[in-house]
């Protein structure tokens, strides 16, 4: 791969936002199926039989936008980018598109099953992965940051998701009564990160991004 430009760098963040806008578009595209199905259903027909989907479907947006957040913190302070954080970012926005089919299994399955859940919160699992392996490459290539940032990047945030997402996929898998209710773990991990970036950090010292 060729030396990168900031010019190839607002490519890939583009790129990686529109994978982002068509993987939460899809999300509704079930919702449309129901609403089309049928002889003019009204809309309390469309409310009870969809219900549940419109929640997945709002949990999905949600779950898609914190995972954005994480992916522009990483990507505002770079300049460029090299070929291992490309792939890396390639692996992320595959596991992002996959998240609108593997929602979409949970609305029409057993929630109860361990392998669609499992499917489901490993899916969120693989895209922590990646933004916690961008976010590492990026601590250990300066040369990728801008001289503001270079130094500012902490782990912290990433690896306790990571942590949260992998017993969530154990408990969901294990005890399958749990189910996606297992993910409710995501609820603490922004202040078991807090906690622990206080008792890191030093006094005085400057404060430092935890994503």
């Amino acid at each position: 791969m060729a030396e990168q430009t900031p010019g190839d760098l607002a490519r890939l963040v583009t790129f990686s936002d529109a994978v982002v806008a068509i993987a939460a578009t899809l999300l509704v595209l079930p919702l449309a199926e129901n609403a089309t199905r049928g002889d003019s259903p009204t809309l309390g027909d469309v409310v009870a039989e969809s219900g549940g989907q419109i929640l997945l479907v709002l949990l999905g947006f949600f779950v898609i936008c914190r995972f954005w957040l994480n992916h522009h913190d990483i990507m505002r302070n770079l300049v460029t980018f090299d070929p291992p954080l490309f792939w890396v970012n390639a692996v992320w926005m595959v596991s992002i598109v996959l998240l609108p089919f593997t929602t979409s299994l949970i609305g029409t399955s057993d929630s109860s099953d361990p392998a669609t859940t499992g499917l489901y919160i490993g899916n969120m699992l693989v895209t922590c992965l990646a933004a916690l392996a961008m976010q590492w490459h990026v601590t250990r290539t300066p040369s990728l940051q801008t001289s503001e940032s270079r130094g500012t990047a902490r782990l912290t945030g990433g690896v306790v998701a990571a942590i949260a997402l992998t017993v969530a996929l154990v408990l969901a898998v294990l005890v399958p009564s749990i189910g996606p209710w297992a993910l409710l773990l995501l609820a603490v991990d922004g202040f078991v990160t807090k906690a622990l970036r206080r008792r890191t950090e030093k006094p005085g010292s400057p404060r430092k991004r935890s994503r």
